[in-house]
C-alpha cells in the first residue's frame, strides 16, 4: 500500500486551509417563523476559520433582526437593558450598544432578507445569537457551535483479502492475502496491484476526549461497514455508487475505544470515506478521500414527531382537546381571530394558560396517538390566576389562601357540564357552582399580536350568587395600577423547560387588588380584559 508520509493534524490543516470542504463558503439560510417569535434553525455547527454566509428570511409579519454574541453572553439581559432608555433604543433601531455584539443584521423588515458573511472566529465555544427587539430575545434566539478538529485514528492496520463479491464476505472465515500498517492511520484506498475483486478490514484506535454521544459518517463504492468496539454503527453493504453519506452513533465514555472498517470493492469506482465528530469537535475526517457532499456539520436528525402540524387560525375559532402544557389533564384548547390562544382547564374551571401569536402545533397528537403535553406555539404565555387554582371564593381575606384543586383531587362544589359553539362558532364554557350556572365565553378585540389587541373573557351568572363572593381574575408577585387596570407581574412561569415573564394587564369593572389578588365582586355578568406589555407598538418606530 502507498501512503503519504505525513501525520494527520498536517493533513487536515492544510484541507482547512485550501482543502475540499473548507475552501467553499457555507451557506445557512435562518427563516423566522411566523407569529410564533422563533428562528427555525437554533443550532449551527461550524468549524474555526471556516467562511459562512448566513441569510436571515424574515416570513413573519414584523420585522426582526439577528446579531452575533461573544460566547457566555447573556443574550435577554443585554436585550432588556437598552429598554431602560427607550427613545436611544428607537434611535437605535432595537440594536444595543454592547460589546459582545460582534457582528448583526440590519433591521430586517416582513419579507425581507439581510446576509452576513464573515469568517468563524478561531476560538472554539458556543456563541450565542438572538433577536434584540423588545421582548423577542426570550424565546427567539439561537448558538452557533464553533468547535475544532477532533483526533484521528491511532494505531491503524488493513488486512487485505482478494475476492469477488456481491455483498460483504464473513472476513473472520477467510486468510488474507497481505496484512500491514497505515503510516498516516488515514483509510484509505490506493493499492497499486489491485484494482478490483478485493476486500479490506481496516482496525485502529479512536480517543474519546470525553463521555457523551459521537456521530459516525460513512460512505462508499461498493459496500462498507463501521464499528466501534465491536458493535456496527453503520451499514452500506452491497454494491453502489458513494453518493449517499450514512450516520450512525454511539454513546462513548472517555478513553480509547476499537475501530474497525469493513470494505469491498467490486468493480468500477473504488471510494472509501469516513469522519466523525463528538462533544467539544466538529467533523472530522477519517480516510484520506473527502466525501463531495461532506461540509464537516452533515447530521441526519431523526424526525420531529412533535412539530411539523400547525393549526392556522382564520375566521372563526380552533378548538383543540388534547394535553397542553399548561393547561392541566383537562384542557380545552382555543385559538381565536386575532390571534390570542387559551387553554382552558375543565379541571379547574377556568382560565388555565394564555398567549399570543401562533395557535398549537398538533403533530405530536396526531402522529401514531403520541403522548405528552404539547407547549404552546406562540410566545409570551401568562397565567393569570396562579397553578391548579379555582375561579371563586366567598369573602376571602387579604393573604388567606386562595382555594385551589389537590393534586389526583376534584374541585369542590364544582359541575362541569360541557361547552357549547354560539353562533358565531366560538365556545361557550359552562359549569355550575354552589348552584349558580356560569357560563364563559372568551373573545379577542384588536390583533394580540401586534401588541395591540386584547383578550376579552365574559362571564354570566344564573342563579343566587352567595353573599361575599369574588372571582379572582388575576394573581401575582407584583400589582400596580395602570391604564384603568393593573398591570402584573405574575413570576417567572415555567412550562416544560421554556421560562415566560407571565406579565400582563388585566381591566374589570369593580376590580380591586386584595393582598396578591385582583378580585371582582360576583354578579350577573362579568367582562374582564386581558392584554400584553405593548413593547411591539415601538416597531412602528423602526420601520
Amino acid at each position: 500500500m502507498n501512503t503519504i508520509a505525513r501525520s494527520i493534524p498536517t493533513l487536515l490543516a492544510g484541507l482547512l486551509a485550501t482543502g475540499a470542504f473548507a475552501a467553499e463558503v457555507q451557506t445557512i439560510t435562518i427563516r423566522t417563523l411566523r407569529a410564533q417569535m422563533r428562528y427555525d434553525t437554533t443550532d449551527i455547527d461550524v468549524r474555526p476559520g471556516q467562511k459562512v454566509k448566513i441569510v436571515l428570511q424574515n416570513d413573519d409579519d414584523m420585522p426582526h433582526n439577528l446579531c452575533m454574541f461573544a460566547p457566555g453572553s447573556d443574550v435577554i439581559a443585554i436585550a432588556n437593558r437598552q429598554m431602560e432608555r427607550p427613545d436611544e433604543a428607537v434611535r437605535r433601531n432595537f440594536l444595543p450598544g454592547d460589546k459582545s455584539i460582534w457582528l448583526h443584521t440590519k433591521p430586517v423588515n416582513p419579507k425581507e432578507s439581510d446576509t452576513l458573511e464573515f469568517t468563524v472566529p478561531e476560538k472554539a465555544g458556543v456563541y450565542p445569537y438572538a433577536c434584540t427587539y423588545p421582548g423577542h430575545a426570550a424565546i427567539m434566539q439561537g448558538k452557533m457551535n464553533v468547535a475544532a478538529l477532533g483526533n484521528g485514528i491511532t494505531d491503524l492496520k488493513f488486512k487485505l483479502y482478494l475476492g469477488d463479491w456481491k455483498v460483504l464476505p464473513k472476513f473472520s472465515e477467510l486468510n488474507p492475502h497481505r496484512e500491514g500498517g497505515v503510516p498516516d492511520n488515514l483509510l484509505q484506498l490506493k493499492f497499486d496491484d489491485y484494482k478490483n475483486q478485493y476486500g479490506v478490514v481496516f482496525t485502529g484506535k479512536l480517543d474519546a476526549p470525553k463521555d457523551g454521544e459521537y456521530f459516525f459518517d460513512l460512505a462508499s463504492d461498493d459496500g462498507a461497514r463501521l464499528f466501534v468496539d465491536g458493535k456496527k454503527l453503520v451499514d452500506n453493504d452491497g454494491i453502489h455508487p458513494s453518493g449517499t453519506i450514512r450516520e450512525g452513533k454511539e454513546k462513548l465514555k472517555k478513553g480509547e475505544h476499537e475501530l474497525r472498517v469493513e470494505y469491498f470493492q467490486a468493480a468500477g469506482q473504488a471510494e472509501l470515506f469516513a469522519a466523525w465528530r463528538g462533544p467539544g469537535f466538529t467533523g472530522t475526517p477519517l480516510s484520506k478521500w473527502i466525501h463531495p457532499n461532506w461540509k464537516g456539520t452533515v447530521k441526519s436528525k431523526k424526525k420531529n414527531e412533535t412539530t411539523g402540524m400547525p393549526l392556522i387560525v382564520r375566521q372563526e375559532p380552533i378548538v383543540y382537546r388534547n394535553f397542553i402544557s399548561g393547561g392541566g389533564n383537562r384542557g380545552i384548547g382555543v385559538g381565536y381571530p386575532g390571534n390570542a390562544n387559551i387553554a382552558w382547564s375543565a379541571e379547574y374551571f377556568g382560565l388555565a394558560v394564555a398567549w399570543r401569536g401562533a395557535f398549537i402545533d398538533a403533530a405530536r397528537h396526531w402522529t401514531d396517538r403520541g403522548g405528552g403535553h404539547q407547549l404552546p406555539l406562540g410566545f409570551d404565555v401568562i397565567r393569570p390566576a396562579g397553578d391548579a387554582a379555582l375561579p371563586f371564593a366567598i369573602r376571602p381575606e387579604p393573604g388567606s389562601a386562595w382555594p385551589t384543586v389537590a393534586k389526583d383531587g376534584r374541585a369542590e362544589g364544582y359541575t362541569w357540564t360541557g361547552y357549547e359553539l354560539d353562533e358565531k362558532r366560538y365556545p361557550v364554557f359552562h359549569f355550575e357552582w354552589q348552584g349558580v350556572k356560569v357560563s364563559e365565553r372568551y373573545g379577542v378585540e384588536g390583533d394580540a399580536f401586534a401588541g395591540q389587541g386584547r383578550l376579552v373573557r365574559v362571564l354570566k351568572l344564573d342563579g343566587k350568587i352567595p353573599d361575599g363572593a369574588a372571582v379572582r381574575v388575576a394573581t401575582g408577585v407584583d400589582i400596580r395600577p395602570a391604564n384603568g387596570g393593573f398591570a402584573v407581574n405574575g413570576g417567572k412561569l415555567s412550562l416544560d423547560g421554556h421560562e415566560f415573564e407571565n406579565a400582563f394587564q388585566v381591566s374589570a369593572d369593580g376590580a380591586t387588588v386584595s393582598g396578591k389578588d385582583v378580585l371582582v365582586p360576583l354578579r350577573a355578568e362579568i367582562k374582564v380584559s386581558y392584554s400584553w406589555p405593548n413593547a411591539h407598538a415601538m416597531h412602528a418606530h423602526a420601520q
